[in-house]
């Protein structure tokens, strides 16, 4: 989940293992990056099933060529499902139009070692 994000996205990689074919979007959509680059797409897979804390809900997914991850759930999804984030706690409550309600968990620590930057460009 990706609250800086707009859209909802897959990585074309990803995609490749679904057994649907994505839908052509009526314009192209140019994506800015963290890293300040650009990249460009058409193409969207409509009402992607997802389940979440045992609860299916739906999404479309524009595919991007990124390689880091393999779906980013954006403003988009969470605005639709009223999402509530709470950074500290690692959770997101859920409100849907339904009014059912729940709550996602996420982890809990990293698994990989991670440093900064700095650090580093230290040891290069």
């Amino acid at each position: 989940m990706d609250s800086g994000a707009s859209h909802s996205f897959i990585s074309a990689r990803f995609a490749s293992c679904l057994d649907v074919t994505p839908d052509c979007m009526s314009y192209i959509l140019d994506v800015s990056t963290p890293t300040g680059t650009s990249m460009s797409t058409d193409s969207v897979y409509r009402s992607c099933e997802m389940s979440m804390a045992g609860i299916t809900l739906y999404v479309d997914l524009i595919v991007l060529p990124i390689r880091d991850f393999d779906v980013i759930l954006g403003m988009d999804w969470l605005s639709a499902h009223r999402a509530r984030m709470d950074c500290y706690n690692k959770t997101v409550d859920f409100c849907l139009p339904d009014g059912m309600t729940f709550q996602f968990t996420g982890d809990k620590g990293f698994s990989t070692l991670i440093i900064s930057f700095i650090r580093a460009s230290r040891y290069l």
